[in-house]
């Protein structure tokens, strides 16, 4: 019993002292994103615009952020319109503050989550990137929408906010790193107002796959992910 107790008052011992280890300060690695959204997009026009002052109270002000909405006629519909919206927002010092799960960005817009489950988004050349689906509808108007996100760290994608935030634990406490993450999301509604043309989950989701199957190169510095984003998702 007593020669238990002194292994493990020493296994505790060594791991108290290796907070002594730990790097005083942290190497910043930058997110492979590009904040900045294409002015336009083949089949598809832009407008910029601003989040709204929902959504900016709840990020800190040194937070980085590009929105803005692209648009196109309904192929066979004349008079009326496909509109996707696009949200880039780059994390701050204090990423608690900068970087959360969008279904806060939704709450505070007055969404309620309906629906959410992991998708793989083929973006071409044989790579695919885990994107998380919801699927939300308004509390007061009933306008529903569907909506994917991600998170883009310096080398890792992911749609999980358990996952980014053991890479940064792990990168903290194994590298003395620190990443800026940024997140992505893109979203379209199913019964808009007119002259937007209803469309059922099916067409949504396809539409929106294409949407960014075509991006993605667009915002992403490709080249520093090397290949290495999380397909798991997990």
């Amino acid at each position: 019993m007593i020669r238990n107790l002194l292994i493990a008052q020493a296994v505790i011992g060594i791991g108290l002292s290796g907070i002594y280890l730990l790097p005083k300060t942290y190497n910043i690695r930058q997110s492979a994103i590009v904040m900045s959204l294409p002015s336009s997009m083949e089949g598809w026009s832009f407008k910029p615009s601003e989040p709204s002052k929902q959504v900016l109270a709840s990020l800190a002000d040194d937070t980085a952020h590009e929105q803005g909405i692209y648009y196109r006629t309904t192929p066979g519909r004349i008079g009326k319109l496909d509109l996707i919206r696009t949200f880039i927002v780059l994390s701050g010092e204090d990423m608690n503050n900068s970087i959360h799960r969008p279904e806060r960005c939704l709450y505070a817009q007055g969404f309620e989550v309906l629906d959410s489950r992991l998708i793989n988004i083929d973006v071409g050349g044989g790579a695919k990137i885990p994107a998380q689906r919801l699927t939300s509808e308004h509390r007061s108007s009933g306008i529903r929408q569907v909506s994917y996100y991600w998170f883009t760290g310096a080398q890792v994608i992911t749609s999980s906010h358990y996952q980014r935030t053991l890479t940064d634990m792990w990168d903290r406490l194994i590298t003395g790193t620190n990443q800026r993450w940024a997140y992505v999301t893109v979203s379209a509604f199913l019964n808009g107002e007119p002259p937007l043309t209803p469309h059922d989950e099916k067409y949504t989701n396809a539409m929106l796959a294409e949407f960014i199957r075509k991006i993605f190169r667009e915002i992403h510095k490709v080249e520093q992910l090397d290949g290495k984003w999380d397909a798991s998702g997990s």
